[in-house]
């Protein structure tokens, strides 16, 4: 049985939650408040069954309002592998300055173009911009925002290597500091030479360790 220690099944949604335009979140709680009357293990597996289906409409990472004000509070921000474009939307929402790139944009491919479209989402939520880790050389000026980044692969470390070459200065990332599960282990190298600002547990999916890392670079 996988851990469900603060996941979302323990966070209560706050006022300040409900200002805000996350239908992710509300999603979430729907489904946990409909079957609070199961067994604890029960309703995280009932949850967990949903997790792909739901993070394909929205993102891995679930938003909720201290961790995307946090976030927004590092702007102007740019996202590398921004998928859906779904926190970019929730950061544009606390007025956060944001550009979001992928390399394979959701909903911008015909259907004849399937081999090339996104493998995680079908559609998105905030305009996004096709383009790769190189792109990153081209905003020194703003926090890199990478969230999930795929396992075991390059990306994560080449996007910072650019960013970093370019006089870039803050890194955000939302993940499972792991190389099995986002980025590889030169990523993680990279990171252990660098300052950590701030580390948070997020309230995730069951059995997801996810955490808010932010590093100063300089």
């Amino acid at each position: 049985m996988y851990s469900i220690k603060h996941s979302i099944l323990d966070y209560n949604i706050t006022e300040d939650d409900l200002r805000i335009y996350n239908p992710y979140l509300k999603k979430l709680k729907k489904i946990i408040d409909e079957n609070r009357h199961l067994e604890r293990d029960v309703l995280a597996d009932l949850l967990f069954s949903q997790r792909h289906d739901i993070v394909s409409e929205y993102s891995f990472t679930i938003p909720y309002y201290d961790i995307v004000k946090k976030i927004a509070s590092y702007s102007p921000i740019f996202e590398i592998g921004a998928g859906s474009g779904y926190w970019a939307r929730c950061l544009s929402e606390f007025g956060a300055d944001v550009i979001a790139y992928d390399s394979s944009p959701p909903g911008e491919q015909s259907f004849w173009e399937w081999e090339k479209s996104n493998p995680w989402f079908d559609d998105h939520w905030f305009g996004i911009i096709e383009g790769d880790e190189s792109v990153a050389a081209l905003h020194p000026d703003r926090t890199l925002f990478l969230a999930w980044p795929m396992p075991m692969n390059p990306m994560a470390y080449n996007t910072l290597v650019h960013y970093k070459n370019a006089g870039g200065g803050m890194l955000i990332y939302i993940g499972d500091p792991h190389p099995a599960s986002s980025g590889d282990e030169f990523f993680y190298r990279e990171l252990e030479k660098h300052k950590l600002v701030e580390k948070r547990d997020l309230y995730s999916w069951p059995g997801i360790h996810e955490k808010l890392l932010i590093y100063s670079l300089e």
